[in-house]
């Protein structure tokens, strides 16, 4: 439905002013016709709304839309917070799983260790064995 308005229609809507540096919006609604009624709303950056309802109060349908929009945005906080839930779950798992192959590493490698230096030990005992032998040798000579 395309529509002109003169400038005695848009003097009768509300409009936006400042007030100590804080922007306030306007609303103003204007009767266009028997049943028609025009919406103006001034958002933040200068924009308007404009929405042109028939048969209707068009407060209940911004009241429906804005329920609207308030479930929708109900529904996907609480899908986040469910994709957030299992995130936890699955570092918490991976975590768990992390911990327990370090133990396990760490168990090789003090096992590894300790079995060369048994080895070394075993070597170095020799290795003394060997020149205390040589030493009893010499001075019995």
């Amino acid at each position: 439905m395309a529509m002109s308005l003169s400038g005695a229609v848009l003097s009768g809507m509300g409009s936006s002013f400042h007030n100590v540096g804080a922007k306030q919006s306007g609303v103003g609604t204007v009767r266009v016709g028997r049943k028609s009624e025009l919406v103006v709303v001034a958002q933040r950056k200068k924009s308007l709304i404009y929405a042109v309802k028939s048969d209707g109060n068009i407060l209940d349908d911004l009241n429906e839309a804005t329920k609207k929009a308030s479930d929708f945005v109900t529904d996907k906080t609480k899908e986040a917070l469910a994709d957030g839930e299992k995130t936890k779950d699955y570092i918490v798992e991976k975590t768990i799983e992390a911990n327990e192959t370090a133990t396990e590493e760490a168990k090789k490698a003090l096992d590894y260790v300790t079995e060369k230096g048994k080895e070394a030990g075993n070597k170095a005992a020799e290795f003394v064995e060997g020149k205390a032998e040589e030493a009893k040798n010499a001075t019995k000579s």
